[in-house]
């Protein structure tokens, strides 16, 4: 039988490399999925060049890379996923590394291979690559035997160098569209992330009042501020009837819309069992009863609740777990207001316990969210209950507006430059001046 002809052998390469190009160009047209065309480009390789299986390596970065073996299944021309041992791997690709071709019957039995003497794989014969682009080395294109012995010729040589060639540019031109799409996708998944926040901050908002509230010789205002991440604070006061008046505070555990949802069913809920026609602790367990059976597992709110008899000079109030309000003498001594329970959701039943206090001009009343004292600085370290006291007992004499502005300023300067990691509320009671 004749033997090919040194001509014939150039026309059949040609041959090849003219319909790789094409199908080539064809899998580039029909998919823009990396990991699709990493596939063909390695089963066609492996057809090329009559391999038994076929490997590809991506250097995406200077910190990442993403290998691709392909195996042929010559019977039924299926492909299997699977990897090389990370010895033969590292010790290709560095010999891959300076750009030069690797052609070996038997990487055992190779001098330039010392270590892998030995080494259990299945990676023997090996013909590899580098992908080169800009004369940068961006990854490897291999064909291999499991068994020793193959000799690959310059023919094979040629034409998986023209095979790389061609793929390098084609793989960097489908990973920078893979990226392209990745980078939108993000952006579009931020983008309704942002849009949830917002709906989340305004139905939060909507939650509070707007403006100060005023009886008799008393005035109330509040503020939230919210966290990047959606917290469930909320505050709230009202008039009870010409000479009472009622306020709360209240932190659902958990962020987001469903955070904002629950907290919303609670206001609604104060406002329609704390109406001063019966005992405060009856008004709570009935909040309470109300979300014991509908809030998430794991799921509870914090809530304090209290009311301002003007005329008897008296406050009493119901703690549901909340952190406890300082009330501040006209001396500068503070209480804390601690009387109550549980928090809301966590039990069927509870029965809660009343504190009653007086409460006359000169005293002022600050209700917080642990968001204030749980504040972080650039360190880790948190505002804590000890500042804030401090600053209630020296500054909660000033006018109701003042002091709550107050408290915001300084909270903010102890976090400085260090994201907020929670909503920030503060409501104050104080003299209507």
């Amino acid at each position: 039988m004749a033997q090919p002809t040194s001509d014939s052998l150039d026309l059949q390469r040609m041959q090849n490399e003219l319909r790789f190009l094409s199908e080539l160009a064809q899998v580039m047209g029909s998919t823009t999925d990396l990991q699709q065309i990493l596939d063909w480009i390695v089963s066609k390789t492996v057809s090329l060049l009559g391999a038994e299986e076929g490997s590809i390596r991506m250097a995406m970065d200077p910190q990442t890379n993403t290998t691709r073996t392909v195996i042929m299944k010559p019977a039924s021309l299926e492909l299997a996923s699977g990897s090389w041992p990370r010895p033969v791997s590292m010790s290709v690709m560095g010999y891959l590394s300076s750009g030069r071709t690797l052609s070996t019957p038997d990487l055992h039995d190779d001098d330039r291979f010392q270590g892998l003497r030995g080494q259990p794989t299945r990676v023997r014969a090996c013909l590899a690559v580098p992908l080169m682009l800009n004369n940068r080395v961006t990854g490897m294109l291999a064909v291999t035997e499991s068994k020793p012995g193959r000799a690959w010729n310059a023919q094979d040589e040629m034409l998986l160098g023209i095979v790389a060639q061609h793929s390098a540019s084609t793989i960097e031109a489908a990973r920078l569209r893979a990226e392209e799409m990745a980078k939108r996708e993000l952006e579009e998944r931020t983008r309704k992330m942002e849009e949830e926040l917002s709906r989340a901050r305004d139905t939060q908002m909507s939650l509070v009042p707007r403006e100060p509230f005023a009886l008799g010789p008393w005035i109330v205002t509040g503020r939230i501020e919210p966290a990047r991440a959606v917290g469930g604070d909320a505050f709230d006061y009202f008039a009870l009837g010409e000479n009472t008046f009622g306020f709360a505070i209240a932190d659902v555990s958990g962020k987001g819309i469903p955070a904002a949802l629950l907290m919303s069913n609670v206001v609604a809920s104060l406002r329609a069992f704390c109406t001063g026609r019966r005992p405060i602790p009856v008004a709570i367990q009935q909040v309470n009863h109300s979300f014991v059976h509908s809030i998430a597992k794991g799921k509870f709110i914090t809530l304090w609740y209290g009311e301002v008899d003007i005329a008897a000079g008296v406050l009493r109030y119901v703690n549901a777990g909340h952190n406890p309000p300082l009330l501040r003498r006209a001396d500068g001594t503070l209480e804390h207001l601690a009387e109550g329970g549980v928090p809301i959701g966590v039990f069927d039943t509870w029965d809660y316990v009343q504190g009653e206090v007086s409460f006359a001009p000169g005293d002022t009343l600050l209700l917080y969210s642990d968001g204030v004292t749980e504040a972080l600085d650039a360190f880790g370290t948190e505002f804590g209950e000890d500042r804030l006291e401090k600053l209630w007992s020296a500054e909660g004499h000033r006018p109701p507006a003042d002091v709550l502005m107050r408290g915001f300023s300084e909270v903010a300067a102890f976090r400085g430059n260090a994201e907020q990691n929670d909503d920030i509320t503060l409501v104050v009671v104080g003299a209507n001046s």
